[in-house]
C-alpha cells in the first residue's frame, strides 16, 4: 500500500517509508497536515486497520479516522470521521470525550463494518473497545481510507490486520487509587450536593500530579498535587467557565467549588469509596461510578 500526502505546503513536512509516515515540520503546525492511506474499502465486509502512534511530540498531535476521495483535503477542509479522543467530522467537534487523547506509545483499532443497508465504524484505544463511533444508513460514500492527521510532530505505523476484534462493546475503563469517576454520597453540611460529579485524572509521566474536574451549572477543573510524606493534597485555583444558571444550582456550584478548593486529604476506602478531607474540617464521602459510554454520530458527515 501507498500513502497519500494533501497538496500544500507542507507536502515537504511528510515522510513516507512502506506503511509508516512520518511528519517533522519546523515552521510548526498552523493547521493539521492529513495524509491519506491508499487502502481502499469499497465492498461489503469488514476491514480493520491498526494504528501504532511510535512518536507524538505532543498529546493529542496526532488524530486517526476514515475519509472519502472527495473528503480527503488539505488542513482543515477535510471532511472524515475522525477520533483523537473526541470524534469530530475534519473541522468540527461532534462527540466531546468519546475516548482518551492520543499520545505517544499508543494503538488505535478501527474497525469498518459495510453492508448494503448501512455503515459502521467501531474504535478501539489500547485495545479497549470503545464501542460505536460512527452509524450512517444506506446511501453511504465510499470507497473509505485510512486518514492520519498530524497537528505536532510524530511518526506512525499503520497495518492491515485480518484478527477481527470479538468484543465490540464499549467497555468502561479500569482505575486504581484516587482516579476515575465519582459521585457524592453523603455531604453533611450541603445535602443538596448529594449527586454532583467529580473525576480524578493522574497527569501523564507523573505519580503526584492530578488533575480534577467537576460540573454544575460551569465546568470547574483544578491540579491536585500529592505530598506524600505530610499525606496531603493541594488544589491549585479552581478554574471555571462563566455561564450562569438556575440561583440554587449556582448556589450548589460555589459549595463544589469551595469543597474542591479546600481539599487537604484523599483517603480511599476499598476501591469503591473516597473520602475528602478539607481544611475546614469537612468530610465528604463518594462513590465510584461508571459514566453512561456517548452516542454514536449517525448524521452523515459526508453529504
Amino acid at each position: 500500500m501507498s500513502w497519500s500526502v494533501e497538496q500544500s505546503e507542507n507536502t515537504s513536512a511528510v515522510n513516507v517509508s512502506g506503511d509508516t509516515i512520518t511528519c517533522t515540520s519546523a515552521s510548526g503546525y498552523g493547521s493539521p497536515i492529513n495524509v491519506l492511506y491508499k487502502d481502499p474499502a469499497d465492498k461489503n465486509g469488514q476491514y480493520f486497520w491498526e494504528i501504532d502512534v511510535n512518536e507524538a511530540e505532543e498529546q493529542g498531535g496526532v488524530s486517526v479516522g476514515l475519509t472519502t476521495d472527495q473528503g480527503f483535503q488539505s488542513g482543515w477542509g477535510l471532511k472524515a470521521m475522525k477520533y483523537l479522543g473526541n470524534l469530530s467530522d475534519g473541522g468540527c467537534l461532534l462527540v466531546e470525550s468519546f475516548g482518551d487523547q492520543i499520545k505517544q506509545g499508543d494503538k488505535v483499532g478501527i474497525l469498518l463494518q459495510l453492508t448494503d443497508a448501512e455503515m459502521k465504524v467501531y474504535l478501539f484505544h489500547n485495545n479497549r473497545p470503545l464501542g460505536l463511533a460512527f452509524h450512517f444508513q444506506s446511501p453511504y460514500s465510499k470507497p473509505l481510507y485510512p486518514i492520519v492527521s498530524f497537528s505536532s510532530n510524530g511518526k506512525v505505523k499503520i497495518s492491515r490486520s485480518q484478527n477481527i476484534p470479538s468484543g465490540l462493546n464499549r467497555t468502561a475503563p479500569q482505575y486504581n487509587g484516587v482516579e476515575g469517576d465519582w459521585k457524592i454520597v453523603d455531604f453533611p453540611q450541603h445535602s443538596e450536593c448529594i449527586g454532583c460529579q467529580l473525576e480524578i485524572q493522574r497527569q501523564d509521566g507523573s505519580q503526584h500530579m492530578y488533575h480534577l474536574y467537576a460540573r454544575v451549572v460551569n465546568n470547574l477543573s483544578c491540579r491536585l498535587e500529592f505530598t506524600s510524606s505530610l499525606n496531603e493534597w493541594k488544589p491549585s485555583h479552581v478554574m471555571s467557565t462563566m455561564m450562569a444558571g438556575p440561583p440554587e444550582e449556582m448556589e450548589k456550584e460555589t459549595v463544589v467549588s469551595g469543597l474542591i478548593s479546600n481539599i487537604q486529604r484523599l483517603n480511599v476506602q476499598g476501591q469503591g469509596q473516597l473520602i475528602i478531607q478539607t481544611k475546614n474540617g469537612e468530610q465528604v464521602r463518594l462513590e465510584r461510578f461508571t459514566k453512561a459510554g456517548p452516542s454514536a454520530v449517525t448524521q452523515n458527515i459526508f453529504n
